[in-house]
């Protein structure tokens, strides 16, 4: 493949997609998204690689792909916890919630799998909720730019 028409195709999006959706080419990255997504407290380190029955670099490696995406970001619970590897967790980020909750909106028919009409008579669906955002993300309709997250 030729770099530079490959470069050039890419640089017709922003970065910031490219780069926030690089590390779901990943099977285990993909899956600790999804596992973080389940748990409101986020997960600890060796909380995930227990989960997985993983090696430490395994995790390490799709931990870093996710934060260096900005899906997923490591915090502590106090100041006094700050450079303490042992006391952070992780959590998705607002903007690893958006993504998967648009991706659900966009991707996946609806639950009722029915199709409405609306007054002018046109057919239009409606998409699945994410799993992940029940009470806690509320995605706004495609084209507005508001996610809340609760």
């Amino acid at each position: 493949m030729n770099e530079a028409i490959l470069e050039r195709q890419l640089s017709e999006v922003p970065s910031v997609i490219v780069n926030a959706t690089a590390p779901l080419g990943n099977r285990k990255a993909w899956a600790i998204y999804i596992a973080l997504l389940q748990r409101d407290e986020g997960l600890r380190f060796n909380q995930i690689r227990e989960l997985f029955e993983a090696e430490p670099p395994e995790v390490s490696r799709a931990l870093k792909a996710l934060s260096n995406a900005g899906l997923i970001a490591r915090q502590v619970r106090s100041l006094d916890d700050v450079g303490n590897t042992e006391a952070s967790f992780y959590v998705p980020t607002t903007l690893g919630k958006a993504l998967i909750a648009a991706l659900y909106r966009g991707l996946l028919p609806s639950r009722e799998d029915e199709v409405h009409e609306d007054v002018a008579g046109s057919a239009r669906t409606h998409c699945q909720d994410s799993p992940f955002s029940t009470g806690r993300i509320t995605a706004s309709a495609p084209g507005e730019a508001e996610v809340h997250v609760r």
